[in-house]
Formats: C-alpha cells, structure tokens, sequence
C-alpha cells in the first residue's frame, strides 16, 4: 500500500473507524442491560444512542469544515485523547443524564475522527490508491459493528455494562499515540471560509426536529415542548437552506440534488440505515424481555447482521463496478424490508422457533452488506469531481440522520402502541409487531427509491448543479 508510514497512517486512521462504529454497536446491544441498571424506560434508555448519533449529525459537516482549516494531526490526537476521557466518564456513570453527557463528548470525539479520517488518507495516498484506503476505513467499520455485540455481551455478562466502555479507554489511548508519531502536521494549504451561522441554523433544525420525534424527553410539559420546538425547526430549517444556497463554500451544496443519482442514493442511504436501526434498537429488548435471553446470548446472536455485511459489502461493491448499482442497491433494500416482516413473524408465532429471528438477521445483514457500497459509488458518481469532499460529508450525515430515524421510530412509536394497547395480552409484542411491521413499510418504499435511479451513472458537470 505504499510506504512504510502511509501503512501506519492507514491503521491510525483505522483505529478511530473501529472506535466509533464498535462503541455504537456495543451500547445497543447492553441497552436493555443499562435500562434496567438505571431504571429507564425504553424511551428514555434510547437516549443513550440518540445523543451519540444526534451528536454526530450536528458536528461532521462542521469537523469537516475544520479539517480543511487546521492542524490534522492535533485534531486527530484531541479526538483520540477526548473519546478516551469520555469514556471512562460512560464507564463511572451512575445516572441517565451523567451517562447522557459522557456519550455526547464521545460523540464530538467520534465527528473530529470520522471527519479528519478520509482527509488524511485522501491527501497521504495517490490517486490510484485512495479507493483500497477508503475501502480498508469501511471494512473497519464493519468489523467494529460485527465485534461490538458478541463483545459487548460478553463484557457485561461477565463484568457488567460498565466494562463495555472501559474496553475502549487503551484502543483510544494507543490511537492518540498513533496520531501524535504518524498523522503530518501540515495544515492545508487552501483556506475555506466557514459558514458559522449555518451551522448554528443547521444544528438547531435538527435539534428541534429530533426532539419533536421523542416525547420522552420532555415528559409532562408535551404542548409548551412541541409549540416552541415547533417553531424553531420552521425558522432555523429555512434560514439554513438560504444560508446553502447564498455561501460560496455551503456545508451541503444544494445543487447536487440536482443529480437524479445523488437524491434518491441520499434518500436511499437514510431509509436503509432507518430499517437496520429499528431492528438493531429493538431486538435486544425483545430477546431479553421475552425470550429472557442473556446479554451474552444476545451479543453472539446480533453478531449475525454485520458479519454479513462485512463478508458482502466488499464482493457487492466490485459487482457493482460491472453491473451497475441501480439493481443491486434494490435487492438489498428488499432484503432489508423481508427481514423486517420475518421479525413480526418472530412475535406471531411462537412455535417458529427461531426460524424467522436467524432468517430475519441474515436477510437485514446481506441486504445492508449488497445495498451499501453500490450506493455509495452511485452517489460520489453523480458528483463532480470537484464535489467529491462535500458529497462524501453530506452521505455520512444522511446515514446517521436514519440511524436517528431509526432508532426514534424503534423508541418513540413503540413506546406510544404500547401504551395504546395496555390493557391487551402482550403488549409488548403487539407494539413489537407494528414497529417491525412498519419498518419493513419503509424498506418497501426504499425499494422504489433505489428504482427510481438512472441507469447509467456518469458525473454530473458542476455547471449544471447551481442552484
């Protein structure tokens, strides 16, 4: 792959993928663990996700923006050094909002890694090596979210909850040492303006708007919460798409969308992350509440999903290079809604067996892993080359603002069909049954989305995407 040092600046940078994506998914996966531990709801216990994803979303534009403008190998190290102090805090957490807090700072953390990451490896490697170093940052992230749950399980069933974020306190010590011997500390040399007041409309927009989506929040003062929340989305959502349109170096630039690709990709990345998260939130409170499984068991069983994606993504990616993206990316997407509908079958009948819950995880896992990375070529095709950086940012936010989708509609919705059926049988299952029910809805609609995408993927000329 290079030189000697590009090799030891690949694994730094792979180190802060693998930190990220297995502390996300080994917190899903001792949820219901934590909830019982602190005496949460599963509305309020689906905040210790919320905020790490919310966090994101708010700061990747941003930490983009910064990589472009300051020191990269300070800006690396903070993250490392900053992800390990928030994670001994996550790990001494004896409360909801003292967790809520440490899982936050992991999460400007995780924006300054995942941010500075691709900058780095595309200004240390050639042209004709970029594509395997950003493959290896990917295939990083798969093996964090495949490791994560049998991981995790493992910890707290041993050590308790506490132990899954102690794990993570020598991996970001040794990526901080990593990033001080190996990132440059060159600064880039062309200076980028930086839209503060569109990142404080943006980041307001989605607050506001993520917060209309979780009524858990602010329980007992619901009208006053929804009025002024109400209100500030309508005023920060339009200034900020002014904001893009009148900056000549936007946070998203608008006039991608203009590319039919790059729409209905974006559209097409959130609602698959949307149908993955709603099963990765809440099968592990359905294991553990009906099936009485042990955190361990379910850890090893949730390992199912991303193991497939990992072994998958890679072989659907050069498919795709040949066949085109349009056809695979749907398959996938029908995978995803299938699976779906075979975890309602898991609630139905409980004389399946696990039938539908391995045939569910292994269509949610292959159908992820095929509809993935031909996406992705698709969308970074339908940008200009010189657009490459803001398409690449503008994905990574639009997979975590469905992961926020996701993980609300698995959370809020299940919560309020729970509490409609209070008086039923099972209410538990009932509600499990809908939420299932309708993410696969919504793996459906994705399908048409994918459809939806031309055929043939050239770039798109920048002259024709102004707005």
């Amino acid at each position: 792959m290079g030189s000697s040092r590009n090799g030891w600046i690949l694994i730094t940078v792979g180190i802060g993928t693998l930190l990220s994506s297995m502390t996300n998914s080994v917190t899903n996966t001792v949820l219901p663990v934590i909830a019982q531990n602190l005496h949460l709801t599963i509305g309020l216990s689906s905040w210790v996700n919320l905020i790490y994803l919310l966090v994101l979303i708010l700061l990747l534009l941003p930490a983009g923006r910064l990589s472009d403008m300051a020191n990269r190998r300070i800006l690396m190290t903070a993250g490392y050094v900053l992800f390990g102090l928030a994670s001994v805090g996550a790990a001494l957490s004896r409360t909801l909002l003292w967790l809520l807090a440490a899982r936050g700072m992991s999460a400007v953390a995780g924006a300054l890694l995942l941010s500075v990451g691709p900058a780095v490896l595309t200004a240390t490697f050639p042209r004709d090596q970029r594509g395997r170093a950003l493959g290896w940052q990917a295939l990083m992230t798969y093996f964090g979210l495949a490791v994560g749950p049998i991981l995790g399980g493992w910890l707290a069933q041993m050590a308790g909850w506490p132990a899954v974020f102690w794990v993570a306190v020598p991996i970001a010590a040794l990526g901080a040492l990593m990033a001080f011997l190996w990132i440059p500390g060159t600064v880039p040399a062309r200076a980028r303006d930086f839209d503060t007041w569109g990142s404080i409309a943006f980041m307001a927009a989605m607050v506001a708007i993520t917060l209309l989506m979780n009524p858990s929040a602010y329980p007992g003062h619901a009208v006053l919460a929804v009025v002024v929340l109400g209100l500030v989305a309508l005023v920060a959502a339009p200034l900020f798409i002014r904001r893009q349109q009148r900056f000549s170096d936007p946070l998203i630039d608008l006039g991608l969308f203009r590319a039919r690709n790059y729409l209905y990709g974006t559209l097409g990345a959130m609602i698959n992350y949307l149908c993955f998260f709603v099963a990765l939130f809440l099968l592990p409170f359905y294991l553990t509440t009906v099936r009485s499984w042990s955190v361990g068991q379910v850890g090893l069983v949730l390992t199912i999903m991303p193991a497939l994606m990992m072994v998958l993504a890679p072989w659907a990616g050069s498919l795709s290079d040949r066949l085109g993206s349009r056809g695979i990316s749907t398959v996938g997407m029908l995978a995803n809604a299938l699976g779906l509908g075979a975890f309602t079958l898991v609630a139905v009948s409980a004389s399946w067996g696990l039938i539908p819950l391995v045939g569910g995880l292994v269509l949610m896992g292959a159908g992820t892993g095929l509809f993935a990375a031909p996406n992705n070529a698709a969308i970074m095709k339908a940008a200009p080359s010189s657009k490459q950086g803001v398409a690449s940012g503008t994905l990574a936010t639009a997979r975590y603002v469905g992961m926020v989708a996701g993980t609300t509609l698995g959370s809020s919705l299940f919560h309020l069909l729970r509490k409609l059926d209070a008086t039923g049988v099972h209410p538990f299952l009932t509600a499990f049954i809908w939420v299932m029910g309708i993410g696969a809805v919504f793996g459906l609609l994705g399908c048409w989305v994918t459809l939806s995408m031309e055929r043939r993927e050239v770039s798109v000329p920048s002259s024709t995407l102004s707005l």
